[in-house]
């Protein structure tokens, strides 16, 4: 089967593939509902990553990166269950990180989560370490990047009502940095990350649902791109 090089939206049954697979997390219920997945999830997701890709890079910046494949833009469906209790053999979501830099796992970038009843849309880093780490809590402890990165935080709060940030993974302040520093909360950071959560449109079963996505990614484009510019590869 040829995939869509351009998305033309999710199958009218891959919602509910979705909700299904929520309700019976089980290898039985996938083998029974393989056709549905790989016809209208797996390939339409292929393709959104194309044509989303393509939608942020004309709007935010050229260096962006989609690749509609596991490891890069895509995960896998089925869990990971070597090092965890829970062991339901699949995820009852979709991710797709649109990146910039070197890795599509711990460069910045932008992420879209979709859920049966819910799509969630961000940017930031999920992990810094090493020198990346070290030039992002200098950036926060400068005046002018860190007053910026403070003005971009309230910038992104008031243009995508509702986005939330991730907690710190710190309880308190690194050694070597003041514990009384304004900017402490975000020090104690080992990454940074904003979101917002909303319900799923009726418009992603169709190409609307680009527009759609690509509106909302573009309001956390300062973050991005703050993150990019003091902390990238």
């Amino acid at each position: 089967m040829v995939e869509p090089e351009l998305f033309a939206g999710f199958g009218p049954d891959a919602l509910g593939f979705l909700s299904g697979l929520a309700s019976d997390n089980s290898k039985s219920y996938f083998a029974d509902n393989r056709h549905i997945y790989k016809k209208q999830v797996a390939i339409p997701m292929k393709s959104l990553v194309r044509t989303l890709g393509d939608e942020l890079r004309t709007r935010i910046s050229p260096s962006i990166r989609s690749e509609p494949k596991i490891g890069a833009s895509l995960f896998r469906i089925n869990r990971d269950l070597r090092f965890t209790k829970d062991k339901t053999p699949y995820h009852t979501h979709l991710d797709a990180v649109f990146w910039e830099g070197e890795s599509s796992r711990s460069s910045p970038g932008f992420i879209l989560r979709i859920a049966p009843d819910s799509v969630v849309l961000g940017s930031g880093v999920f992990v810094l370490t090493g020198a990346r780490l070290d030039r992002y809590r200098h950036a926060v402890i400068d005046a002018a990047t860190g007053d910026e990165l403070d003005a971009i935080i309230d910038e992104v709060r008031n243009s995508v009502r509702g986005s939330e940030m991730s907690e710190p993974r710190r309880a308190v302040v690194p050694r070597g940095f003041p514990a009384d520093h304004p900017r402490a909360e975000l020090l104690r950071r080992d990454g940074l990350h904003m979101s917002v959560e909303v319900p799923v449109p009726d418009l992603i079963t169709s190409d609307k649902f680009v527009p759609w996505c690509a509106d909302r990614l573009e309001g956390f484009a300062p973050l991005e791109r703050w993150l990019v510019t003091n902390v990238g590869d």
